[in-house]
C-alpha cells in the first residue's frame, strides 16, 4: 500500500481527520488535503506521517497496543484487561531549583512517569524519548512556577537563541530558568534570570553549562 492508498483508506474508516494530521505535524489543512490529490508530504514528515497513519488504523481496526508490565493503576477503568495506552517518561532524579546539584547524565535520571500517549503526539508534537519529567524546587520561579509543581522537557529544544525557560546545569547546579544568549559577549554567554524578582540575573559561559531542554509543559497539586 503506498502512501496515497494509505491516507484514503484513513480517512475513509474515520481514522484521522485533516485537521488532526494538520495539527499533529504543524502544517495547513490546506496542505493535508492535497495529499488526496496526489502530493505526498515532504521527506522530513513522509515516514513519520505513514507511521502515525498506520498506527491510526490499527487502533480504528480493533489493534491494541500492549505495553509491558504497566502499573496495576493504569488499567482501564472499564473492567478490561488491556492496559489503556501511556507511555514511560524518563524522570530527573535531582529537583530543579536554586541550589540544586548535579550534572545532567544518565546517572541522574530516575524511574519514569507514564503520560497517555496522545496527549505526548498531539499536545507536544513529541515521543516519550524526547522528554524528560523534573520536579521544581525553591521560590525562584514564582508565581509562575511554583516548589513542587511538576514540569515536562523537551530535550531536542535546547537553543537559546530565542529566550524561554530551560532546565540546565550551570556549573554550580541544575536550575529552572529564564535563559537567553547574551549578545556581543567575546565568549558565548547566557544570561539566566528568575521570575521572582527576589533573585537578581546572573551570566555564565555557555561552555560551564548543559542544558536539559526547554520546559513545554507544567503540573500543580492543588
Amino acid at each position: 500500500m503506498n502512501f496515497q492508498e494509505l491516507f484514503q483508506h484513513a480517512i475513509k474508516i474515520g481514522a484521522v481527520r485533516n485537521i488532526d494530521l494538520a495539527k499533529r505535524f504543524g502544517i495547513t489543512s490546506q496542505a493535508v488535503s492535497q495529499w488526496k490529490t496526489g502530493k505526498r508530504p515532504n521527506r522530513e514528515h513522509e515516514q513519520k506521517v505513514i507511521d502515525y497513519l498506520s498506527e491510526k488504523i490499527a487502533e480504528k481496526e480493533g489493534v491494541k497496543v500492549k505495553l509491558p508490565d504497566l502499573p496495576a493503576n493504569l488499567i482501564d477503568d472499564a473492567g478490561s484487561d488491556e492496559p489503556v495506552d501511556y507511555v514511560p517518561v524518563r524522570s530527573l532524579d535531582v529537583r530543579a531549583g536554586a541550589g540544586g546539584g548535579g550534572i545532567i547524565d544518565d546517572h541522574a535520571f530516575g524511574p519514569p512517569r507514564f503520560f497517555e500517549s496522545g496527549f505526548v503526539q498531539r499536545e507536544l508534537r513529541a515521543s516519550a524519548s524526547d522528554l524528560c519529567v523534573v520536579e521544581i524546587e525553591g521560590q525562584s520561579m514564582e508565581p509562575l512556577l511554583r516548589s513542587g509543581d511538576t514540569v515536562l522537557v523537551d530535550m531536542r529544544k535546547k537553543n537559546v537563541a530565542m529566550e524561554g525557560i530551560f532546565v540546565l546545569f550551570d556549573g554550580d547546579g541544575v536550575v529552572c530558568k529564564w535563559v537567553e544568549l547574551v549578545h556581543g559577549a567575546e565568549t558565548p554567554t547566557f544570561q539566566v534570570k528568575s521570575e521572582n524578582e527576589r533573585f537578581k540575573p546572573y551570566e555564565v559561559e555557555a561552555h560551564r553549562c548543559q542544558i536539559l531542554g526547554r520546559v513545554v509543559w507544567f503540573s500543580r497539586r492543588l
